[in-house]
């Protein structure tokens, strides 16, 4: 395989995705024999055998594969439709692998194939074009195979320096209730409403959609075998079952006695996948816990049983039995019942509980199979080993929540409420000990770890993300705030200046080199900035901060601060009141001279005030709605555009003919502002799936999921130049785009 694999060895044209090559399969044919398809597919299978050792020969043998045929051999996968199976050899190449420097180099290829994995999937062509490209600075990969790399885009700033943490991170809806597969292959999410997603769990890849017919769902649970799943869904109350590989609808039973509405706490279903348990509560009529049981075929409920004392709300399946945990008198009872028995549950264990601490205690979650309790009590995350009557944690928290075991209790997982940090605890002889912590970035994240403790899906707002717990390679830190970039090109395209909003730093970039000229501490949030010539404009709440750019040529990094700028201009917004943050938005004219503010005059109204910085005046205000203003190249008029509607109204400067006075005069609304910066003036256009088409329709690059956004506006278009602007990045990205 190393003597015959080689770049474009199937002479594919550029720029395209596999599916717009119509030979794609005759060219596979003619260029790639079945030997090689098999062992560009299978290789890793005969390689990481349990009787096979890893020896010195088939180390080197590996790193010479790895170093000099990697990428080609990614090509062909990608040709084959197989390049899931790159996924799978390199997961099963690092955690057979014992050292460095092998281990390292397979770790990197494992980073490159899972945060590249859409584009290897759908384009053999952009694994040169966008992937190398687009690659840290600091990979293996990219360092081995940089020479290969064809960009049709030119990265001018925000190449990252190293890999994500997170191995795959991915801009989504909302997602709210999340399953993962027994076997550990597949995801399921549903955002609340009547669908569920299936997502490959190694790359979080959409496979399938599953329609409900009606209500909301409020639980995804699969069966044994991985084959179905299961929502629960309210509004009515239904069971809905799918066979998800076939995508047909198996059946939908409505709760037995559901006169009001129920809470489902747990759903298991038998090793067979004919039968379902649940545990549900009702508030009203019973208001107690149920076990109740039914027959998937026919439809039908099978019996329902009463649950008395304090019940842990994990119920579970052993053989072709349903089991449950119920806490009382300083014991916690396991009681067996049979999916399709009416007899009454049979007492199966009793073990001791440490029951001062369970006074009052919540969050409690229980390992069957280890007959381990977690759950918390005065400030305290606890997990209780009741076969050996021993504490295995007893540790601090803030409010905990999220509580989880792996199957099979290597790993026991926590999130702190109100922050974004998520504790990954490991199994030792002496209890568990912190193996991680997780600072996902997200407000309020959640967290689903898989059945074998080796990765962790986190989810919030509209960001999926899928860490691995195994990776030593990467710091499991994810440096994220709440707050967008602001980029401004100056009208030669020449130099951007590039802040974080309500930043105090401003750093202005030279465009053909991608450096830094000038870094400025501005002793201001900035809220909009402007670059010109050699003019540096910051602007904050009340003031307007210039600056000139250093003459000398060849300086980098150069350092300035408020001491060093030109002029500070004091501005009065007419309207301002004492509100926490008045001002919303701002943004400067190319000329350097007019400044457009939008803020807060209250919580629910906002005015956007015309500024004329060199004499200081306040040109006029006017009531707008929610949105952001911007200049047109000449800067006699300014839009805003509301998030909502994606209508725009303008301003036009005119000249008051009696009095001479400069004011503003409204203009539109109209749905297709002039020079809208979101989006391009040359007919560049973004896919949803993240391409970036050229004015003929080429592929241009492919960005990776944590450079998009949904949200249009947090990107700025000027020119050939494109800023991706949102809080994700660790900084903003800006791409110079040629044809």
């Amino acid at each position: 395989m190393n003597r015959t694999l080689e770049k474009n060895m199937c002479k594919l044209p550029d720029a395209v995705i596999n599916s717009e090559i119509p030979d794609l399969g005759e060219r596979a044919e003619q260029y790639i024999d079945s030997g090689l398809q098999y062992a560009c597919k299978s290789w890793h299978k005969h390689l990481v055998d349990e009787h096979m050792a890893c020896t010195p020969e088939i180390t080197s043998a590996l790193h010479r594969f790895l170093e000099e045929k990697f990428v080609f051999w990614l090509e062909v996968l990608s040709v084959l439709g197989a390049a899931r199976e790159a996924v799978d050899a390199l997961d099963l190449v690092t955690k057979w692998l014992e050292a460095p420097p092998v281990l390292e180099l397979a770790n990197d290829c494992f980073r490159f194939v899972t945060g590249f994995f859409q584009v290897i999937d759908e384009s053999a062509p952009h694994i040169y074009h966008s992937a190398l490209p687009v690659s840290p600075q600091t990979s293996m990969v990219r360092k081995l195979y940089e020479r290969h790399a064809v960009p049709l885009t030119r990265i001018a700033h925000g190449l990252p320096d190293s890999w994500d943490p997170a191995i795959v991170t991915m801009e989504y809806s909302r997602v709210r209730i999340v399953a993962w597969s027994p076997c550990g292959r597949f995801i399921a999410i549903s955002d609340g409403g009547s669908r569920a997603e299936i997502l490959d769990a190694a790359t979080l890849k959409r496979l399938t959609i599953l329609e409900s017919p009606q209500g909301h769902t409020r639980k995804l649970v699969f069966s044994q075998d991985a084959r179905l799943l299961m929502s629960f869904n309210a509004k009515p109350e239904k069971f809905i079952s799918w066979d998800f590989q076939t995508g047909v609808l198996v059946n939908a039973i409505s709760p037995e006695q559901c006169d009001d509405s129920i809470d489902c706490y747990s759903i298991t279903y038998s090793s067979c996948g004919t039968m379902f348990g649940v545990l549900v509560y009702r508030p009203h009529g019973f208001g107690s816990f149920t076990i109740c049981t039914y027959d998937i075929r026919s439809g039908t409920h099978i019996y329902s049983h009463f649950v008395e004392g304090r019940i842990i709300p994990n119920i579970w399946t052993h053989g072709e039995c349903l089991r449950f945990a119920v806490m009382k008198s300083g014991s916690i009872t396991t009681w067996e019942v049979g999916f399709a028995s009416r007899n009454t549950p049979i007492e199966i264990e009793s073990l001791s509980l440490p029951d001062n601490s369970l006074r009052d205690s919540y969050g409690h979650w229980f390992h069957p199979t280890l007959s381990r309790l977690a759950f918390v009590h005065s400030w305290r995350i606890h997990v209780w080993d009741a076969q050996h009557s021993r504490f295995l944690l007893n540790e601090f928290a803030w409010a905990p929540d999220g509580i989880s075991f792996s199957s099979d209790g290597r790993f026991f997982m926590y999130r702190e409420k109100r922050l974004s940090h998520i504790y990954l605890w490991k199994e030792s002889p002496t209890g568990y000990n912190l193996h991680r912590k997780l600072n996902c970035g997200m407000a309020t994240p959640n967290q689903l770890i898989s059945p074998n403790g080796e990765s962790i899906f986190i989810f919030g707002g509209s960001v999926l993300q899928l860490w691995r717990t195994t990776d030593s390679s990467t710091s499991f830190s994810h440096k994220q705030t709440d707050e967008r970039f602001i980029v401004e090109f100056s009208p030669d395209e020449m130099l951007a200046a590039v802040a974080r909003f309500k930043d105090n730093t401003v750093t202005v970039l030279d465009l053909k080199s991608g450096d830094s000229l000038l870094i400025i501490n501005t002793d201001i949030e900035v809220y909009g900035q402007g670059a010109a010539g050699s003019t540096i404009v910051a602007v904050g709440r009340e003031k307007v901060v210039t600056w000139n750019l250093p003459t000398r040529d060849h300086v980098l990094n150069m350092k300035a601060n408020v001491n060093d700028s030109i002029r500070t201009v004091t501005i009065s917004c007419p309207r301002m009141l004492s509100y926490p943050y008045p001002l919303e938005f701002a943004s400067i004219s190319p000329d350097l001279h007019t400044i457009a503010i939008v803020e807060y005059t209250s919580p629910f109204s906002r005015y956007l005030h015309l500024h004329d910085v060199p004499t200081k005046q306040c040109l006029g205000s006017v009531l707008v709605d929610e949105g952001r203003p911007w200049f047109t190249s000449d800067g006699r008029q300014v839009w805003y555009i509301t998030d909502r509607d994606e209508v725009a109204n303008g301003l036009t400067i005119v000249e008051d003919s009696d009095c001479g006075a400069i004011k503003p005069k409204r203009l539109g609304p109209t749905n297709q502002p002039p020079n809208t910066p979101w989006l391009s003036s040359r007919g560049y256009q973004i896919t949803d799936d993240g391409w970036i088409l050229g004015i003929s329709g080429k592929r241009l690059i492919w960005l990776p999921p944590h450079w998009r956004s949904l949200d249009t506006k947090a990107r700025t278009w000027s020119g050939r130049f494109l800023a991706l602007l949102h809080s994700a990045l660790s900084e903003a990205v800006i791409l110079e785009l040629e044809e």
